[in-house]
């Protein structure tokens, strides 16, 4: 088993809905936002942290490989759970896995936080226009068509649309006896898995319109592919339509 190589993908992930990716409360302020996003906390700007958008990927591509069992327990779930082949499972591979009887080396893939792009930064600071936006929401009585009276209205913080953000995934190619081969396929099924993140939604209240992102200017180890990437117009699970040269 040796070390191949390490791809880099990068691009750019941009909001097309409010995105909220929340920071938790540890206290409770009259007045207060009652959902914030998460900041740096030196700059105060949103980011993305890479394990929302590493763990998002992550589901739906179990969903989609039909890697989750009647319980609603994830693949690989229970450490002691028999599987057959699991080396050659690809979730596993890919986004790592604690199962004890794993022997087919480390996680494929490493995502890290995606900070807003110099450009999307620049434009913000000269218009002189905050980095989040708040929404107001209500409780709706849904026999009477209207709010709720007995609860008051919630202030959820969002990054906005529009906004841009660096994206850098890598991704290591480990011989296990095949030449790389399954990696390299284990790579294009992550592709596989941004196109379905953009067909569903990243962080909380996906159900209510946040997190619609796109991905722009996509290349793995500065060539793009974001032609190839564009032109998936339905996931095929089965047979991977998108083809990274080594």
């Amino acid at each position: 088993m040796k070390l191949i190589h390490i791809y880099t993908i990068t691009g750019t992930l941009e909001t097309v809905t409010g995105l909220h990716i929340g920071a938790g409360k540890d206290s409770i302020e009259i007045g207060g936002m009652d959902n914030p996003v998460i900041k740096h906390p030196h700059t105060g700007e949103p980011y993305i942290p890479g394990s929302s958008l590493k763990g998002k990927v992550r589901s739906l591509l179990e969903w989609a490989l039909h890697k989750v069992d009647p319980e609603g327990q994830v693949w690989g779930f229970n450490k002691r759970t028999k599987i057959d082949n699991i080396d050659q499972d690809e979730i596993l591979r890919i986004f790592g896995t604690t199962h004890e009887d794993w022997s087919g080396g480390p996680t494929r893939v490493s995502v890290r936080d995606c900070h807003l792009t110099k450009a999307c930064r620049e434009k913000i600071q000269e218009r002189g226009l905050p980095f989040t936006e708040e929404k107001t929401e209500v409780v709706i009585d849904r026999i009477q068509g209207k709010a709720a009276g007995n609860i008051g209205p919630r202030r959820t913080e969002r990054v906005p649309a529009g906004m841009e953000f660096d994206v850098e995934i890598q991704f290591r190619v480990i011989d296990t006896g095949d030449g790389g081969k399954r990696d390299m396929e284990c790579l294009n099924r992550l592709i596989e898995g941004l196109k379905l993140l953009e067909k569903d939604a990243l962080g909380g209240s996906g159900s209510r319109g946040y997190g619609k992102v796109r991905f722009r200017n996509l290349a793995v180890d500065g060539v793009s592919i974001q032609d190839r990437f564009d032109a998936i117009r339905e996931v095929k699970i089965d047979a991977p339509n998108v083809i990274v040269e080594g």
